[in-house]
């Protein structure tokens, strides 16, 4: 097992994110199209409008100096790039310009404490409504003014809901649906609910201590629900009142650790992970998860990778490229042995065409259909990275212990 790649992209969905035509979205949750205002994009599935259907030679047009090693995804909305940073003594929230990466506001706030694979932040912010939403490892989560960076609140996971920091760290990224912000806990609290103006608390779902996977919000066998794992079981929690409608229990490893983020596929649930393999569940018309899957494949276990679906295509990474048919019992279409696709890769998907950043910083674009993939072209952009790229503005933006970059995607 890659025990080195599992804790930072831990930063770590039908979906109820916040953006206005994705499924089930609210009136005022919209983020404008080519934002990625979250954790894997405007509507938490890593996918964007558009990519370019030729690998153009990627322009840097800007790139600025880091503090350390810090894995959490960036988030950009509203012209501006979100990114979580931290050294050896802080944990630093930036606002930076979108265009220059100058700088806007930058907050700090003190850290020296010690956790495998450093101790920064893991999660990636939220943007929602003009505030930020931002998680630290230890359980620290804060509301930001979006334009003065000022703190509007902060809530301590230990203290307001008796949870124990994981191992590794919170890894699950803030998530917005039906007007509410959902975090999971622990402790007390396997989900809690909060109001986003005040971190008024509105509910608690009850299950047990956080795991490293982020929690996704959508509309199953009729009911709105949160789905996601705790650290024993796949469970899900009515959007409405918190209540706990069902659980699996999941084999976690010696570990005990589960990352990838389940997936939403055609009204089904896919959750995909090294030690379940992936697996396609349906539900009763009352909300409730059939317990034996529907399907399974064992062509693809993700150590810490979440797959993405493209209609009935489910494209995953381990230690290859592969692709299932979620409409056929999982069934492999084609693997694509590429070397970039040997190392743990995350995948950013927009009608037919992908790519794909590794964990030494080479990235490809490739076309994808039933019959199989064409990389388009390959390059190296940055050093080690875990983070999960970010897409937006006709931009990549991505970084290293270094450097954020930013490359133009498109003229």
């Amino acid at each position: 097992m890659q025990r080195a790649f599992l804790l930072p992209l831990v930063l770590a969905a039908a979906v109820l994110p916040a953006c206005g035509d994705c499924r089930g979205a609210t009136p005022g949750e919209a983020a404008a199209a080519d934002d990625w205002p979250q954790w894997r994009g405007r509507c938490r599935d890593g996918h964007v409008p558009a990519l370019p259907r030729t690998m153009p030679p990627l322009r840097l047009l800007w790139k600025r100096p880091v503090a350390g090693a810090c894995d959490a995804g960036i988030a950009v909305s509203a012209g501006r790039v979100l990114m979580p940073d931290h050294d050896e003594k802080q944990d630093a929230y930036r606002c930076l310009d979108a265009e220059k990466g100058t700088d806007l506001w930058t907050r700090t706030f003190p850290n020296d404490r010690e956790m495998d694979y450093a101790a920064g932040p893991r999660a990636t912010p939220l943007v929602y409504q003009g505030k930020v939403y931002a998680l630290g490892a230890f359980g620290e989560l804060y509301c930001f003014d979006l334009g003065s960076g000022k703190t509007v609140w902060q809530k301590d996971f230990a203290k307001d809901f008796s949870a124990q920091v994981p191992k590794w760290g919170f890894c699950g990224s803030p998530l917005v649906a039906r007007g509410k912000l959902i975090v999971n806990p622990g402790g007390k609290a396997a989900l809690a609910a909060l109001e986003p103006e005040t971190g008024k608390l509105l509910w608690q779902g009850e299950g047990g201590r956080a795991n490293y996977s982020s929690f996704i919000a959508g509309v199953f066998g009729g009911v709105e629900q949160v789905v996601g794992h705790d650290d024993a079981s796949l469970g899900g929690w009515d959007l409405a009142t918190g209540k706990r409608l069902w659980s699996i229990a999941m084999e976690q490893g010696g570990a005990r650790f589960i990352v990838p983020t389940p997936v939403a596929v055609g009204g089904k649930l896919l959750v995909a992970d090294s030690n379940n393999d992936t697996q396609l569940f349906a539900f009763g018309k009352d909300g409730v998860i059939i317990e034996s899957p529907v399907a399974k494949s064992e062509d693809l276990a993700p150590e810490v990778m979440t797959p993405v679906a493209a209609g009935d295509l489910v494209l995953g990474q381990s230690k290859r490229l592969v692709c299932l048919d979620a409409a056929d019992g999982l069934k492999t279409l084609w693997t694509e042995p590429a070397k970039v696709f040997k190392s743990d890769c995350h995948l950013i998907v927009a009608d037919g065409v992908a790519l794909g950043l590794n964990n030494r910083g080479e990235a490809a674009l490739f076309s994808f259909d039933r019959s199989g993939a064409k990389i388009l072209g390959q390059a190296k952009l940055c050093q080690r990275t875990l983070m999960h790229p970010t897409v937006a503005l006709g931009r990549l933006y991505l970084r290293d212990g270094e450097f954020l970059y930013c490359y133009a995607l498109r003229e």
